[in-house]
């Protein structure tokens, strides 16, 4: 089997750009994790790095939707994709001679602001340069190399923080941003533009344009919209309104565990290098998986799929959230890597893939733009509020009940969900 899907319907060195993926991922794939670590290593707390993790989430909103306007107003898709690019590189030196937690956090934040440009342009180049039946594999190799990138990246992240300290580590991986930067250059504008509208008519497109930034806003929607998704019975909440519950448990749930992970693997003594490996070992369980989840969903069936993922993923946070009570230090690193790699690799995939077909078989193609745009505030919103929790719930109560809530909010995610079919009977 090929490493990369090969890719027909592009001629000579049009699709040279999207290698430029590869190396970007190896820059920005550990940077959550190093603002994590960063933040501990200046004297900061969980609560410091919730922080951290909100003002990336909240940024991420209004970022999403001013981006998105500013790609339809300027056909020119290299500048977006270089400031996005740049923004990783600028980031990641300021912060190695940062020594204050709070511009830390503002870096975070500021970084957040300008990565949010880079989804919507990858997507339609795709769709501007390559033949639309060539399209499934020019967004399964552009999917490819950034998940093979963001390995290899947090694999050497992990290997790196062995021996040397994360200042250095942050700026060994500068020059990977400039090596993007220079195949991106590669970047030949399409003769006819199209407009972000085209993504959310085709679901490939609209598939890869959420992995790579899961906040999309064609239509900002109102309040009327808003209230038309109640169902028409009293009391009843249409498909559409039981989806975005459902999601809105899924990753509140997901951001208090994601924020508070990785503080409390050093607060139970496992050193930088064994956090990242980690990691690491969940990224690339997860990217491996999400090449096959497709063809799972279709023989098992999207019911058997959604509850078995989410209950993976419940009881694998709640898992761990014992896990941290019993088990301290180097014993319990053996157990978080098979933990971690089965929830935010396997569990993850699987969901992510039957969680979209369902949500594209729902929004149809009434109003689309407004109905995505209610599921990214949703979304948005959720990593928000969790982040923001995670600090205080594992600071002042313990990083055990965390994890454990997560999993419940997971578990209460999944009885949303089975809700659906229960209706459909």
């Amino acid at each position: 089997m090929e490493l990369l899907p090969k890719l027909d319907g592009i001629k000579g060195k049009k699709g040279l750009w999207m290698y430029s993926m590869l190396p970007y991922q190896i820059a920005y794939g550990p940077i959550s994790t190093i603002i994590a670590l960063f933040i501990l290593d200046l004297g900061g707390t969980v609560i410091d790095v919730s922080y951290a993790m909100a003002v990336f989430y909240g940024v991420s909103i209004p970022a999403s939707v001013l981006w998105g306007m500013a790609v339809d107003r300027y056909g020119s898709r290299k500048p977006f994709v270089y400031i996005s690019i740049a923004s990783s590189g600028l980031v990641l030196l300021a912060l190695s001679f940062t020594n204050n937690i709070a511009l830390a956090i503002a870096l975070f934040g500021l970084l957040s602001l300008f990565t949010a440009a880079l989804a919507t342009p990858l997507s339609l180049l795709v769709m501007e340069t390559i033949e639309k039946k060539f399209w499934a594999s020019g967004f399964s190799r552009l999917q490819m190399l950034s998940s093979i990138g963001g390995s290899i990246g947090l694999l050497a992240a992990s290997v790196l923080t062995g021996f040397l300290p994360l200042r250095v580590v942050m700026l060994l991986l500068i020059p990977f941003v400039i090596i993007s930067i220079l195949i991106a250059m590669s970047i030949t504008e399409p003769v006819k533009n199209l407009e972000r509208r085209s993504i959310i008519k085709n679901s490939m497109a609209l598939r890869f344009r959420l992995l790579m930034h899961n906040l999309i806003f064609i239509r900002v929607p109102g309040y009327k919209f808003i209230r038309g998704l109640i169902g028409s019975k009293r009391n009843q909440l249409s498909k559409l309104t039981v989806i975005y519950i459902g999601m809105f448990a899924f990753y509140l749930g997901s951001a208090i565990f994601n924020t508070a992970y990785v503080p409390g693997l050093r607060d139970i003594g496992l050193a930088n290098v064994y956090v990242f490996g980690i990691i690491f070992a969940g990224y690339a369980v997860q990217s491996y998986v999400f090449n096959y989840s497709g063809r799972f969903t279709e023989s098992k069936g999207e019911k058997s799929t959604l509850r078995s993922s989410l209950a993976m993923r419940a009881a694998g946070y709640v898992a761990i959230g014992f896990v941290f009570i019993f088990l301290t230090g180097f014993g319990s690193l053996l157990i978080n890597v098979i933990l971690y790699a089965l929830t935010a690799g396997l569990a993850y995939a699987m969901f992510y893939t039957v969680s979209n077909t369902l949500l594209f078989e729902t929004v149809g193609s009434e109003k689309p733009g407004r109905k995505l745009g209610l599921y990214s505030s949703v979304v948005g919103i959720a990593y928000f509020i969790g982040s923001l929790v995670a600090g205080y719930m594992a600071y002042y109560v313990g990083y055990s009940f965390a994890f454990i809530a997560s999993g419940l909010l997971i578990f209460l995610s999944l009885f949303i969900f089975l809700g659906i079919y229960k209706q459909q009977r």
